[in-house]
């Protein structure tokens, strides 16, 4: 597997979250909602899912648009994974901007496709642009395995 049709893959798994403007299910142990700022904040073992993706963090922040009551942007807090088909990703902070269709992961970022992985600090996924960029801090380089599968 090339390294273009992995990151390929890596866009892939977020491909459908665009689902979440119009359907999004979510269970948590606490559930906040400040209507004034449009914003609910899910707290306590979070799993947020449609039929494509599934989400769990500790803590996942929903915030509206003011004018047509649709999701702004997902942030999701501690100990973050993502799943889509075969792909698992994990972080330590991801936020989603569905309108702009773009997705940081942030801290301890790891992607995994089968045998497959890829190790970083930051993950920027610009899925309408099909592009990716993976960065480490100094002490850290960025780390792939790619096999042929």
């Amino acid at each position: 597997m090339s390294k273009t049709s992995f990151y390929i893959i890596i866009v892939s798994l977020l491909l459908t979250i665009n689902s979440y403007s119009n359907e999004l299910k979510v269970t948590s142990e606490n559930l906040e909602v400040d209507r004034e700022n449009r914003v609910s904040v899910f707290s306590g073992d979070v799993y947020a899912y449609n039929k494509d993706i599934r989400i769990w963090s500790e803590r996942l922040i929903v915030k509206f648009d003011n004018t047509k009551n649709e999701i702004e942007q997902l942030n999701a807090e501690y100990s973050v994974k993502i799943i889509k088909d075969e792909i698992t990703a994990t972080g330590d902070i991801g936020v989603y901007y569905p309108k702009s269709e773009k997705l940081n992961l942030l801290g301890n970022v790891e992607v995994i496709e089968k045998n497959n992985y890829v190790k970083c600090d930051e993950l920027y996924l610009d899925i309408k642009n099909s592009t990716s960029i993976m960065r480490s801090n100094s002490s850290k380089r960025v780390e792939a395995y790619i096999t042929n599968n």
